[in-house]
């Protein structure tokens, strides 16, 4: 062990020591906080570390030395609280939403690379999938978004369906693509956590179902001059039974298909890759062929309209073609309130791409204020960059934007793109992929699985938000530093309660949190989130 590690360690043993403090006498003594801490600076350490040795690969150790994801025990007081420091009160009388979790997107790529780690190097494989999908050793992640066919990250060197060939009767509809790959890896996944949730959502039809006849998109000039990117008026029936066959054709390989939506970003029609413009009233004509249809086939797969961006995208904004794009919330309030369609639609799917906290806010709390019965899913957002700076600014957004800012605002689940990906960000069709997922996976040699920055914020709010979790209310004391902890609280499906704090703070930041006759102290460090469940 190098002189370097050894220090690192001793500072990380003095850190831990030192994040308990002020705890009351236990009234049962083996009553226990669990805490799992994550130091975001400490990832810029962690990188600089392993990049100025050569020999180092980001391994199954790659933690050891840095509080990440770092796991201890705490004890959990009875009694009144006796210190005067800022308090965080749990009050879990007051319930919001219900949580489905967090996770990502298992594109083709994904599962590609994935597959790929497991048959090179089977060791940092059940390594990686352990960290991502443990609900007791890793994240924990429980939910997972499928591209029906092709997305624009996909393995290979052509786009793809699941019926590239026209038959009305869908006779040549085959899944054997995603039986390569990704169904392998979701198995493997569901084995390490069977509450993992899967919601479908197709990039583009069948090109034989499109007004244009490809699976990519239009261009401004052709979408002007008559041409159009939508699914053909005479297809809408067939592909409702598209849908179907694809829940269908999973739940015989044993995998439950929990939610569909009918279109990836469907105000996007003018993308060089798999894309379809979905108006409002394309969609709810969708629904309404494919609600009935799921319900005779006896299957409970919900469906989630919209799966796009809080504010309408500049690009979006200029008419073409007489195609006029409403506002998100016009959109989605338009879905929601038909009265055949709606009786079909769970809720709505959000994605990051444009709009900021205050858009974002205003579309979670609108929407529910309006359909306080329906769910509403943040369902992509993604890291993105070739020379990503220090992790601080890239944590703080995703905390913000989605992990716990659309948690505090009524979203049941946040996840990112690219669950994986390889060095070289993808593998992608597209040329100006800088795409990053949770995991990159270094494929000249496979000695490699480093976790990204935004895996260690997903990970402490998917430990504290799992599957069934109720949030509840939460309130905190003060004006001083305690004033830039940002919080959320849960009550779990096994009758514990959780806490994520996240300290925006550069200097660490002394707390009390209290819940009913319980309390206990913390110091949480600079910069950092911290997951309590007790």
């Amino acid at each position: 062990m190098t002189l370097d590690r050894i220090t690192r360690l001793l500072a990380l043993a003095v850190l831990w020591l030192g994040t308990a403090t002020s705890v009351l006498p236990a009234a049962d003594p083996d009553a226990q906080v669990h805490v799992l801490l994550t130091r975001v600076d400490d990832g810029d350490a962690k990188r600089a570390a392993l990049e100025a040795n050569p020999t180092a690969h980001f391994d199954t150790h790659q933690d050891n030395a840095y509080a990440l994801f770092q796991e201890r025990t705490i004890p959990l007081a009875g009694g009144q609280a006796t210190d005067l420091r800022p308090r965080i009160t749990i009050d879990p009388t007051e319930r919001f939403q219900t949580m489905l979790g967090l996770g990502a997107a298992l594109t083709d790529a994904s599962a590609f690379v994935l597959l790929d780690l497991k048959a090179k190097n089977p060791a940092l494989y059940d390594y990686t999938m352990e960290r991502l999908f443990s609900p007791t050793k890793g994240a924990g992640l429980s939910v997972l978004r499928l591209p029906m066919g092709s997305s624009d990250y996909v393995s290979g060197n052509t786009y793809f369906t699941y019926c590239d060939t026209e038959s009305r009767d869908l006779a040549a509809f085959s899944i054997t693509r995603d039986e390569q790959y990704v169904i392998p890896v979701l198995k493997d996944a569901l084995k390490l956590n069977p509450e993992l949730r899967l919601i479908g959502s197709p990039w583009s039809p069948p090109a034989w179902m499109k007004t244009n006849g490809v699976l990519t998109g239009t261009t401004e000039a052709a979408k002007a001059a008559g041409t159009h990117c939508k699914l053909k008026t005479d297809c809408f029936d067939v592909y409702a039974a598209y849908f179907v066959k694809f829940v269908q054709a999973y739940k015989a390989a044993g995998i439950e298909v929990y939610g569909l939506t009918p279109q990836n970003e469907p105000q996007f029609d003018m993308a060089a890759y798999p894309c379809l413009r979905m108006d409002e009233d394309d969609q709810t004509r969708l629904v309404k062929e494919l609600g009935p249809r799921l319900a005779a086939a006896g299957l409970s797969t919900r469906i989630f309209v919209h799966d796009h961006n809080w504010s309408l995208h500049p690009n979006d904004r200029k008419p073409v073609g007489g195609d006029t794009k409403l506002l998100p919330i016009d959109s989605v309030t338009k879905m929601l309130a038909d009265p055949v369609a709606g009786k079909y639609i769970a809720g709505s799917a959000w994605h990051c791409y444009f709009g900021g906290v205050n858009e974002m806010r205003e579309a979670y709390e609108t929407i529910h204020k309006r359909f306080p019965d329906k769910q509403i899913l943040t369902t992509e957002a993604s890291a993105w960059g070739k020379n990503r700076g220090a992790w601080w600014g890239d944590v703080e957004w995703a905390m913000s934007h989605n992990f716990l800012g659309a948690t505090q605002h009524w979203s049941e689940a946040s996840l990112e793109w690219n669950l994986a990906l390889d060095h070289k960000f993808g593998p992608t069709l597209r040329a100006d992929s800088e795409g990053v997922g949770l995991v990159t996976i270094v494929t000249d040699g496979y000695q490699d699985a480093k976790f990204e920055r935004e895996f260690y914020a997903m990970g402490q709010m998917s430990r504290a938000a799992r599957p069934g979790a109720v949030r509840i209310g939460t309130a905190i004391s003060g004006s001083g530093p305690e004033q830039a902890l940002d919080v959320s609280a849960f009550s779990l499906p096994d009758g514990k309660q959780s806490l994520a704090v996240f300290n925006r703070n550069p200097a660490a930041v002394a707390f009390q949190v209290r819940s009913g006759d319980h309390s206990f102290s913390y110091e949480i460090p600079g910069r950092s989130i911290a997951t309590f469940v007790w």
